[in-house]
């Protein structure tokens, strides 16, 4: 009763908050430096997932972008993921497509959009962000706002390439921080397949995030992809991958298996005899398969019927 009499004494000083509180609710959702930037929730509308990092497009659709090379057409959640791939293939993208940052539903040829970068706006896998808008009008209001530097494609696509080694480098400790990256270890992960431990062999061990989660470690290629084909058999559950992480032949390091280049049927054998090598750049994996024969293969063209021969 006490709390109902003060409140009713200082109503008025109540629906003054009230209102301050409704009417400053359009002013910051229509601020443009305060845009949602990843959604959360995610937004269901928009599906997809990078290949280079696995991020959701539900989450990440204000900077997604599309291209295609040599070996096909990517969808991924930023400029630093399609300065990457770019990298990984040796070849420029073709054909790059854009979301705009302030209307994520529209994609536009990136060649025709103008870009903020270095803004209050969020970064996407960067801390400087680069962001798309229809016309240099468009990005000019929100540089005033937010701040950032107009510039085009080629200026803000190479920018992105030479940001890459640092970021990486980056993100790569950050993964281990949250626990997104983990390690197989000696003597207690055993691979759900032969039940060897992937531990013992660096150059040739995987792993799987599902969706719930929890990892799976595996000791070669050969085991991954057999497990990918029935993941119920093994796992004695159904699975669903969120990402897919294999071993750079050459570094040792993790990289996305969806991106990889593998080579299969080489004179080279892995912890389960015949392997798919994996490599993160195609012209170490073409190297490879000059050196010790195979074919260069991507992730979709890889199966273990073409990992292990028929005899």
């Amino acid at each position: 009763m006490q709390l109902y009499s003060r409140l009713e004494h200082n109503l008025p000083a109540v629906v003054c908050l009230a209102l301050i509180i409704f009417w400053s609710v359009p002013v910051l959702a229509s601020d443009p430096c305060a845009v949602q930037h990843p959604f959360m929730p995610p937004k269901a509308e928009f599906a997809g997932q990078c290949p280079n990092c696995g991020m959701v497009r539900s989450m990440w659709a204000r900077t997604w972008m599309e291209f295609e090379n040599s070996t096909g057409q990517y969808g991924v959640c930023s400029f630093h993921c399609l300065a990457d791939m770019a990298v990984k293939a040796g070849e420029e993208p073709r054909a790059v497509r854009t979301a705009l940052y302030m209307a994520p539903e529209k994609m536009i040829p990136a060649n025709e959009g103008w870009f903020v970068v270095g803004s209050k706006a969020k970064g996407t896998m960067t801390m400087n962000s680069k962001i798309a808008f229809a016309s240099k009008d468009d990005a000019e209001a929100f540089s005033r706002s937010c701040g950032g530097t107009v510039q085009m494609l080629p200026d803000t696509f190479s920018l992105a390439g030479r940001e890459l080694a640092k970021e990486k480098a980056m993100i790569a400790k950050k993964r281990i921080k949250d626990g997104k990256t983990v390690e197989p270890v000696d003597n207690k992960d055993q691979c759900p397949v032969c039940n060897m431990y992937p531990a013992r062999y660096p150059k040739n061990k995987c792993r799987l995030i599902d969706a719930e989660k929890a990892t799976h470690h595996f000791c070669s290629t050969q085991c991954l992809f057999k497990f990918l084909e029935d993941p119920k058999s093994f796992a004695k559950k159904d699975v669903k991958p969120m990402m897919i992480w294999v071993t750079d032949y050459p570094s040792g390091a993790w990289i996305s298996a969806k991106t990889a280049y593998y080579v299969v049927g080489s004179r080279i054998q892995g912890p389960m005899g015949h392997e798919a090598l994996a490599f993160d750049k195609n012209s170490e994996a073409l190297f490879m398969r000059n050196q010790e024969g195979g074919d260069v293969l991507m992730f979709p063209e890889v199966g273990i019927e073409k990992i292990v021969p028929k005899e």
